[in-house]
């Protein structure tokens, strides 16, 4: 009898573990959202493991998360409010993101090819890292832009981020840029140089997304629709231009009125089936009058 009562007590506590297990999962994902997908372009894709599925408005993001861009854009806000777009042809990997305020945070990240532009947020910049395979890269700051393809190209609007590999280290300022080449070899940074990000689909001064490239935002996070095209019905006036337009109409229409009433100030003409008509104001001929 001992016996079976522990066997139960242990199948209710197992049950219980179990239980307490499935409702806490939910729990640990929340707190580890990492952002959300403020607005997108074209098409991209947020990878977890082996799942993808297609970037929407406010899709929320987390630690272990890869985007791939494809032919589209993708800006991301996180939680710190660190800012990030993500141009066409892009891999970007969430490795490690934690920010609660006045705790330890932390944000790994990596970009495995392509075009990125981020301003950082509230996030400890000591815990910041962005791990790309021929250099690493931390921030004091910061607005900049990394391009990573056969080079590796940084440039820095705002602040100083550093650059570290096996070659050594050097710290970018505000204006320069630097490219490395190699796993090995660190260059020095140069003054100017800004990365162009027209010819990947252009963007805003702060990451904020336009028309450039020939692809609007999809709706979301205050994404304004585009006007309709040249030629349609709805087509609105050019700012200062309605005022004139509608007094053009106005005076067609007084033109149109006079031609088409006889004048009450012409004199009555008494010539028979000959009566000519007088020429109105507007220089076209009056019908006659005829007693």
């Amino acid at each position: 009898m001992p016996d079976t009562n522990f066997s139960q007590r242990m199948s209710l506590f197992m049950g219980w573990l179990v239980l307490a297990s499935c409702l806490l999962v939910p729990t640990v994902r929340a707190a580890d959202m990492a952002g959300v997908i403020l607005a997108f372009t074209g098409k991209a894709e947020v990878i977890h493991g082996t799942q993808r599925r297609q970037a929407t408005s406010r899709a929320e993001l987390f630690s272990g998360d890869s985007i791939e861009t494809g032919d589209g854009q993708v800006q991301i806000r996180f939680v710190d409010g660190t800012m990030l777009t993500l141009y066409r042809d892009t891999r970007f990997a969430v490795d490690d993101y934690r920010y609660v305020k006045g705790e330890d945070s932390r944000a790994q990240f990596s970009l495995l090819n392509g075009l990125m532009h981020t301003l950082t947020g509230q996030i400890d910049k000591r815990n910041y890292q962005l791990r790309t395979r021929l250099a690493n890269l931390g921030v004091r700051g910061t607005e900049y832009s990394v391009q990573l393809g056969h080079t590796l190209r940084v440039s820095v609007d705002q602040g100083k981020v550093m650059v570290a590999n096996a070659g050594g280290l050097a710290e970018v300022g505000a204006g320069q840029s630097l490219t490395v080449t190699a796993q090995n070899v660190m260059s020095k940074p140069s003054i100017g140089g800004k990365i162009n990000v027209a010819p990947h689909g252009g963007m805003g001064p702060h990451g904020g997304m336009g028309s450039h490239g020939g692809v609007e935002p999809h709706a979301g996070a205050g994404a304004t629709p585009p006007p309709p095209p040249p030629g349609t019905q709805n087509l609105p006036p050019r700012p200062g231009t309605q005022n004139l337009q509608q007094q053009q109409q106005q005076q067609q229409q007084q033109q149109q009125q006079q031609q088409a009433q006889p004048s009450t100030q012409a004199p009555a003409q008494t010539g028979g089936a000959g009566a000519t008509a007088k020429p109105g104001p507007s220089g076209a001929p009056r019908a006659p009058v005829v007693p």
